[in-house]
């Protein structure tokens, strides 16, 4: 198994998807529920077949991640043959929050000379799904390009 496997929740809400996975491998509604009492093990495999296809459309979609602490904001735009970070850490002293919701409300001058802004890329060092899944496993949520372009100005 490449990833992980799909819950029974996440199962049942793509029911149809499953249903049109299995008729692709010639799988009856009657074989399935036969498979899953006698051949357990066949029917756990079929899932985590499904569960990969499912996670490698999902992760190939994927172009922006997040990732905050208090004082540090990771945005990382996941290309296609390379990772690029753009993110910001704050100086020990400062108040400044970055897990807050609105950082805006808290940013003003004073704060300009108690942040760094960072910007790297590199290559994936295994394949770009796989890196971008251990991501998300290590708490990074899925969003747009928005702060990342904000970030990248500021460094210019």
């Amino acid at each position: 198994m490449k990833y992980k496997r799909l819950t029974t929740e996440e199962l049942n809400a793509l029911e149809p998807e499953f249903i049109n996975f299995l008729a692709a491998a010639q799988i009856t509604g009657p074989d399935w529920d036969k498979m899953k009492k006698k051949e357990l093990s066949k029917a756990d495999e079929l899932i985590e077949v499904f569960s990969d296809m499912v996670y490698e459309k999902v992760l190939s979609k994927i172009k922006f991640l997040e990732y905050r602490e208090k004082t540090t904001l990771n945005i990382f735009n996941c290309k296609e043959e390379q990772i690029e970070l753009v993110g910001m850490r704050v100086n020990e002293h400062s108040q400044l929050d970055l897990t807050a919701t609105d950082i805006s409300s808290q940013w003003s001058e004073s704060h300009a000379n108690a942040v760094n802004v960072i910007k790297t890329e590199r290559p994936y060092s295994k394949e770009r799904n796989l890196e971008v899944f251990d991501l998300l496993q290590s708490g990074c949520l899925i969003t747009d390009d928005k702060l990342f372009t904000i970030l990248k100005e500021m460094i210019k």
